[in-house]
């Protein structure tokens, strides 16, 4: 059996990873570089691996809490914005450009889901 604290440190790990490289490519395309080579690797594969322990983690942590019986709403709300975020690398892609205000919209979102994980409003 895993540990709550270990899901949750890998749930961080996963959010770290998520960002970072969200935030690689933005920063790319808003430099006007190209991505490629070991540069586009590092985006996707940061990206991907980080979704991927952001979901494992996160049932984990649901399960560590007991909650996999009658999930409440704001799993739901959590899981949409990993949906997004799945996303969220296209948009980067194709609308980098715009720099700052889709950096804040990036943070916007991560602040959704990190308030709905700490309050569990409903």
């Amino acid at each position: 059996m895993i540990s709550y604290e270990v899901y949750k440190i890998l749930h961080l790990l996963g959010l770290v990873l998520l960002f970072s490289g969200l935030v690689g490519l933005l920063t790319v395309r808003m430099s006007g570089g190209k991505l490629e080579g070991s540069t586009k690797s590092l985006v996707f594969v940061s990206h991907g691996v980080g979704l991927v322990l952001l979901l494992v983690s996160g049932f984990g942590l649901v399960a560590r809490l007991q909650l996999t019986q009658n999930m409440p709403n704001w799993i739901y709300v959590k899981l949409a914005v990993w949906l997004f975020m799945g996303g969220a690398l296209t948009l980067v892609k194709r609308k980098g450009q715009i720099g700052w205000p889709l950096y804040l919209s990036l943070l916007i979102v991560f602040l959704i889901a990190a308030y709905f994980a700490v309050y569990k409003p409903f």
